[in-house]
């Protein structure tokens, strides 16, 4: 498998986990930028990220995205991932901040600042050459210089709860994509039994991710479209892994119940709960909490903060 393919497969597993809801993005980008935006006070739009060169090329890069805040500021995010070490990843980054700043400026040509975009490069397989801070010297006619850097993430030493942790749900699928350099390691040695050591442990790593997530969708923390990617993400990461060295005839398969059997049985209690939710709030004026719960099957916990929320919104 060569580089190019595995960028290919990697943006191909990107563009599932970064069309998740808007909440869910707002997290990931608080996480990864140490920013503290609230949801449901920000505007975010995922922006361009093509650019035509003089030459006519396209300047690709990988995602932009737009907050526009409750004082009406827009901040630019530009994130970049890599698989490999790359000593040319910080011209590119300069290339993509720069044309952003000028697209971000508009047309006006009696601009004299220009704003680049917040940048972070995440690194996704171990090396110990990538430093936390990428940097390129720049040096100017007149002899004064300037240090562009852009910081690193580096995925490897984040694990699952992490990940959690820190809001970053969309990359959790991304823990299976780990093991990629142990098992390039182990097919060029020939270590078949290594091979299935670690196609036994992928299927580990998809469970707990897969029932992570279902977690994270019991809890509200995710919804059900966040939920469908995230499953698919871990089937396509499965798939990838399976037909480049594992060649185990049953494990997509495997994977693909075990996904199915957590999202259908998941989104349809979730879609029963929001029904009997809606079923007593039309109950609230005429029975009372115990018997809303029994009628509904709702916990009276639940009924009785129905009941309180209902009050305190006529109340306003």
């Amino acid at each position: 498998m060569s580089i190019s393919n595995e960028k290919v497969k990697l943006d191909e597993v990107l563009k599932f986990l970064f069309s998740t809801s808007k909440k869910v993005l707002v997290n990931l980008l608080n996480g990864i930028f140490q920013e503290n935006y609230s949801s449901d006070e920000v505007k975010l739009s995922v922006s361009n990220n093509e650019f035509v060169m003089d030459t006519f090329d396209t300047l690709r890069g990988d995602v932009f995205f737009d907050i526009l805040n409750s004082e009406s500021d827009k901040i630019s995010y530009h994130l970049e991932f890599q698989t490999l070490n790359d000593s040319t990843m910080i011209i590119r980054m300069f290339e993509y901040g720069f044309k952003k700043a000028k697209e971000l400026a508009g047309n006006n040509n009696d601009f004299k600042t220009i704003y680049f975009p917040k940048q972070k490069v995440i690194f996704f397989e171990e090396n110990k050459n990538i430093r936390d801070i990428i940097k390129l010297k720049l040096v100017f006619p007149t002899g004064d210089d300037f240090i562009y850097s852009v910081p690193v993430m580096k995925y490897w030493e984040y694990t699952d709860k992490d990940l959690i942790e820190n809001k970053m749900y969309p990359l959790l699928p991304l823990q299976l994509f780990k093991l990629r350099k142990e098992l390039e390691i182990s097919r060029r040695k020939n270590d078949i039994g290594k091979i299935k050591e670690l196609s036994i442990k992928a299927k580990e790593i998809a469970s707990i991710i897969a029932n992570e997530s279902k977690e994270l969708f019991k809890k509200d923390e995710i919804v059900g479209e966040d939920f469908h990617k995230m499953l698919l993400a871990i089937q396509n990461l499965v798939e990838y892994l399976n037909r480049n060295y594992f060649n185990d005839e049953n494990l997509e398969e495997e994977v693909i119940t075990m996904t199915k059997t957590l999202y259908d049985p998941e989104v349809e209690k979730k879609g029963e709960k929001k029904k009997a939710i809606e079923i007593a709030k039309n109950l609230l004026d005429i029975l009372d909490n115990e018997t809303i719960a029994v009628k509904t099957g709702l916990e009276l916990e639940e009924v009785i903060k129905l009941r309180n929320a209902m009050q305190t919104k006529v109340s306003n």
